[in-house]
């Protein structure tokens, strides 16, 4: 699993870094990412939403965000 730290980040660099993330990574890969910024709660299921990228999970730890996102293929 590729660990993806944007703690601290303001919004969007939190979504721009799992793009990169996603377009680096394997095919099936996963990604976990954690944010601090709350649109991140909003812009990240979104995002995968529109795409062939799959959101595992998708938890909140008081103002820490985290996502675990499974690459397509």
């Amino acid at each position: 699993m590729i660990d993806l730290n944007c703690q601290g980040m303001p919004c969007p660099l939190p979504l721009l870094k799992l793009k990169v993330a996603l377009h680096e990574a394997a095919d099936a890969a996963q990604i976990c990412l954690t944010a601090t910024d709350a649109i991140s709660q909003r812009d990240i299921p979104a995002f995968i939403e529109r795409t062939a990228h799959h959101l595992i999970e998708q938890t909140t730890d008081g103002t820490v965000y985290r996502f675990i996102v499974q690459k397509s293929g």
